[in-house]
């Protein structure tokens, strides 16, 4: 049992678990969009019959910028910490639920209007619409995957270490302060020595 004054264990493990989620519900998305989620056959004025698809990225335009938001997200978690990683888990978590919501709009079959594309003018649609739920099964997974891994951002936020120079190797960091006078003069006086001392020697 770890006491109060005691530093909050760090996992990177947690870390990197978070960023994997959030890169796999990035990947999701992407994938999504580039499905063909509703089809349409029609029949053309000179007698012929063509299909019609509207993908992803057609039907739900915000996909696209949703994966590629993930993606800056995963940079962001890296670099930041404590309150402002928390901010950043609050918006992955929103995203997620966003597009979780309109996941559930779109297999409960409240999109699917038209199939889009191009049919020569004058083409009458033969039969209903054909869908396919890959597309918003596919949206759905990575919605899921970004709401979680921004709870886990929000909640374990402390348990994450952040990736900045404070966490380099040790040999970097002493050889970063060795090269920089005016940090070793505040570091002497947060060891409670006089620097001008070593100087005068």
């Amino acid at each position: 049992m770890t006491s109060a004054s005691e530093p909050v264990p760090r996992s990177k493990r947690l870390l990197w678990s978070v960023l994997l989620l959030v890169l796999a519900g990035a990947g999701a998305l992407w994938g999504a969009s580039g499905l063909t989620w509703v089809g349409q056959r029609y029949r053309t004025p000179f007698g012929t019959e063509t299909v019609s698809g509207a993908t992803g990225a057609v039907l739900r335009p915000e996909l696209v910028p949703m994966a590629l938001a993930a993606l800056a997200a995963v940079a962001a978690v890296l670099a930041t910490g404590g309150l402002l990683r928390r901010l950043v888990g609050v918006l992955i978590a929103l995203a997620g639920a966003l597009l979780a919501w309109r996941a559930y709009q779109q297999i409960s079959g409240g999109w699917f209007t038209h199939a889009g594309g191009d049919v020569p003018p004058g083409s009458t649609p033969i039969g209903e619409l054909s869908t396919q739920p890959a597309g918003p099964a596919l949206m759905a997974l990575g919605a899921v995957l970004l709401l979680i891994a921004g709870v886990l951002v929000v909640v374990r936020a402390g348990r994450m270490p952040a990736m900045g120079a404070r966490y380099s190797a040790p040999g970097a960091a002493k050889e970063q302060q060795s090269q920089d006078p005016d940090r070793q003069w505040w570091n002497e006086l947060d060891a409670g020595r006089d620097p001008t001392q070593e100087d005068d020697r």
